[in-house]
């Protein structure tokens, strides 16, 4: 049987780094962007879909 208090502890600390993170400015943000979100930024930078991923993937992988 899974000991609940440390369940608790772990949901606890999980928390505390997520706010943590908050507090940064920094989101989460998915790996693949969402066909809207793909559209969305075409459209804001008037480029193509095609540009907009390759945009995105990018600003992904030098914020790693």
């Amino acid at each position: 049987m899974p000991d609940k208090r440390n369940d608790s502890e772990a949901t606890t600390s999980v928390l505390d780094v997520m706010a943590a993170v908050g507090e940064t400015g920094t989101i989460r943000v998915p790996a693949k962007p969402s066909t809207a979100m793909l559209a969305a930024g075409a459209e804001a930078g008037r480029v193509s879909v095609e540009s907009a991923w390759r945009i995105y993937l990018a600003m992904v992988r030098a914020a790693e």
